[in-house]
């Protein structure tokens, strides 16, 4: 989250490249970039369940038979749960396979926990139109050292998962499918996490479920995960309760005042995350045992995961009005899901703008009048080189809000701000 400081630099940058008249603010209203609904029924009945001791068992239960695996864990941080799925994948080969492919454009996560557990990470291209891995460069970064292929759908945007397996499978190796954004979602109207050996899920805050943690998936007899003989981690019930509370644009205006507060008087080095653990400094030594989510979390998640295809629904109707806003918009383009992509959950909808200032100056833009967004994966430098798609995402994508507090005088003024820019662009040129 941005702090006021840094939202009244981007404003006053705003004013000073003159991009013309913009559309009105609305007081005391600001929009997260990722929101899910929790409601204080979902914090009650957690609440409940918790001090019945129950709610874990019931949800591992419901991902599990959803996904069709045959086992399943929860940990108490997304890193966490890769690096328990990283290091089962490592101890089902005989020790000769060191090397992990993953996507040149996806979270630090990823990387932190291959290199967490001993392994080496070795990167292939994306497709900019799509969020897909482009299978050319998959296939050339394969080799005997191979463990796993990494699938990662960012922002829920999936690849032909089809063609990933059968890549996997002439490379002898595992595929394994980070579902993030994704839950919920098919490739060729199959589920998105039936596809691979192991599936890894997401449960930080802006995510489909996200009441913190993270949970692995086993569909290969020689990958299992269970939490059995792991203690709980502390139920995060301030964290939710306060993530529940923040559901409105002038809730979360006032939540935004008190972060950036916090942020001034802790020099910015807190990192707000619903994860009852910390998600940084983790100990990926193979004796370490993980923390199991709490009954808490699991009820709550429970709930949530019972409400996906309601909530996706409302983020689709979004979703497309903003398609149909920007098609013949000049300077961006809208990132469209890879056919045979159903479900596509649309947690934020990708745009691709056509250069890395423009991009920015959108971003200042929509920051400016309390939209959020985020500059996705900035850092460190892509080698356009090597991996060209994904270094034109690193500087040209830029992620919009769709989640339920969108209605339709927001969507009117992102799309109008966005258009404001361009245009500015061009008439400077002429």
């Amino acid at each position: 989250m941005r702090t006021d400081t840094a939202r009244e630099a981007s404003a006053r940058d705003h004013g000073e490249r003159g991009t013309g008249p913009q559309p009105a603010k609305r007081p005391f209203h600001e929009l997260p970039g990722a929101l899910t609904r929790v409601t204080a029924g979902d914090i009650a009945a957690g609440l409940g369940a918790h001090a019945l001791g129950r709610g874990r068992a019931g949800f591992v239960d419901d991902v599990r038979a959803y996904l069709d695996a045959d086992s399943a864990a929860t940990y108490s941080s997304y890193r966490r749960a890769l690096g328990a799925a990283l290091r089962a994948l490592d101890e089902a080969t005989d020790g000769s396979r060191r090397t992990v492919l993953l996507p040149a454009f996806c979270s630090s996560d990823f990387l932190d926990a291959v290199d967490g557990v001993g392994l080496d990470a070795r990167r292939y291209d994306v497709d900019p139109e799509t969020l897909a891995a482009d299978e050319r460069s998959l296939r050339d970064a394969t080799g005997e050292d191979v463990v796993a292929v990494v699938a990662v759908n960012v922002l829920g945007y999936g690849s032909d998962v089809s063609a990933m397996r059968a890549i996997a499978d002439d490379a002898d190796c595992f595929l394994l499918e980070a579902l993030g954004y994704a839950l919920g979602a098919s490739y060729d109207d199959r589920r998105l996490g039936t596809y691979g050996d192991v599936s890894v899920l997401n449960f930080q805050q802006g995510k489909p479920i996200p009441v913190g943690g993270g949970m692995a998936i086993g569909r290969h007899p020689d990958v299992t995960f269970s939490d059995v003989g792991r203690e709980p981690a502390p139920p995060n019930v301030a964290a939710l309760a306060g993530y529940a509370l923040v559901q409105g644009p002038r809730r979360y205006y006032a939540y935004s005042r008190v972060a950036a507060e916090f942020d001034r008087n802790t020099d910015g080095k807190h990192q707000m995350t619903t994860h009852p653990d910390a998600k940084d400094d983790i100990a990926y030594d193979a004796d370490t045992t993980f923390a199991t989510m709490s009954n808490f979390q699991c009820a709550v998640a429970r709930r949530v995961f019972a409400r996906t295809r309601r909530e996706r629904r409302a983020r689709a109707r979004t979703a497309a009005a903003y398609a149909t806003a920007f098609s013949d918009l000049p300077h961006v383009r809208v990132i469209r899901p890879l056919r045979g992509i159903s479900d596509h959950q649309w947690v934020r909808f990708g745009l691709l703008v056509d250069s890395y200032e423009r991009r920015n100056e959108i971003a200042f833009t929509l920051d400016a009048h309390g939209v959020g967004t985020s500059r996705l994966y900035d850092w460190p430098k892509i080698d356009g080189d090597a991996f060209p798609g994904a270094r034109a995402l690193q500087r040209r994508i830029l992620p919009l809000p769709t989640h339920h507090l969108v209605d339709d005088a927001d969507r009117e003024r992102v799309v109008d701000l966005v258009a404001n820019v361009c245009r500015a662009y061009d008439d400077r040129l002429d």
